[in-house]
């Protein structure tokens, strides 16, 4: 801790760039946990709390099933691998996916 504490009248040294910095697999992990838990704790209670209000036994399970349901919208919206841009190919590919006719030297076929 003491390395963190800046020197009398300077400044603290600035944490890394958060977009250079990747998220172990174990911080992954504890969020996608995380997400999945509360999204069926926030709805499945919800469901409970309508149940005991509207006497009926039902919403519990309709709170919990879109509470996952949710949790993995969630899930896959953050965690998933960006989409490339449309109209950019990717390296070495023509536009069809299909790769280009093989380059030979000049004179030969």
């Amino acid at each position: 801790m003491a390395e963190d504490t800046p020197a009398p009248g300077r400044t603290r040294p600035s944490p890394e760039n958060s977009a250079d910095h990747q998220p172990s697999g174990a911080d992954v992990g504890w969020g996608i946990t995380g997400t999945m838990l509360s999204g069926i704790i926030v709805w499945g209670g919800a469901g409970l709390a309508l149940d005991r209000w509207l006497g009926t036994r039902f919403l519990v399970l309709v709170g919990v099933l879109l509470g996952l349901g949710v949790a993995i919208y969630i899930i896959v919206i953050k965690y998933a691998p960006p989409v490339p841009p449309v109209g950019r190919a990717a390296h070495g590919t023509t536009p069809g996916g299909r790769r280009g006719q093989p380059r030979t030297q000049k004179g030969q076929r």
